[in-house]
């Protein structure tokens, strides 16, 4: 048994979000990072038979924004991050965890089961992994979409509501790690 991990030196963890509303072109679509994380892969054989996450945070941080009236300073990410930190209870719930229940191989990569928690909302979710040869290493990226009221979680809205954050915030994890 071998145990694979992954984390901000071999990847990214980016959270990127998206604009509805009748004000949506005064909106920004987002690009989150998230610098402390983690993610542990037990290995039997070469094949992952489970998979945890960890994402810290406190290391949320705005990376870019696209569209809007005008380009975001530094100001306005702050802005964001703190607004963002507060809707996700992160004093209280400082990680976003995503524990495996079962792990399939898939055509190009695998399935992952598992509970996700997010403000301290725990639900069902699934990661579909994609793998690809990268001259001696394996690159993974997987895309997961994550739904903020499910986890209890209030969409930003402004302008009585004709700016809202869309509700589905995608997850994508991208690395590139030894070949097993």
């Amino acid at each position: 048994m071998d145990l694979l991990t992954i984390g901000p030196d071999t990847g990214t963890l980016t959270l990127h979000t998206g604009v509805e509303g009748k004000a949506a072109k005064m909106g920004h679509a987002l690009t989150i990072g998230l610098s402390d994380w983690a993610a542990e892969v037990t290995l039997e054989q070469g094949a992952p038979t489970s998979v945890t996450l960890r994402a810290g945070l406190a290391s949320f941080g705005v990376q870019r924004g696209e569209g809007g009236v005008k380009p975001l300073s530094d100001k306005d990410k702050r802005t964001i991050r703190d607004s963002a930190l507060g809707s996700l209870s992160a004093d209280k719930h400082p990680d976003v965890t995503f524990t495996s229940t079962a792990v399939q191989p898939r055509d190009g990569g695998w399935s992952i089961d598992g509970q996700l928690t997010v403000a301290g909302v725990t639900k069902p979710a699934r990661v579909d992994v994609d793998l690809a040869d990268a001259g001696g290493m394996v690159s993974l990226s997987a895309l997961v979409p994550v739904v903020q009221t499910e986890h209890g979680v209030k969409p930003y809205s402004a302008m009585m509501g004709t700016l809202k954050l869309r509700d589905r915030v995608d997850v994508r994890v991208a690395a590139t790690v030894p070949r097993p």
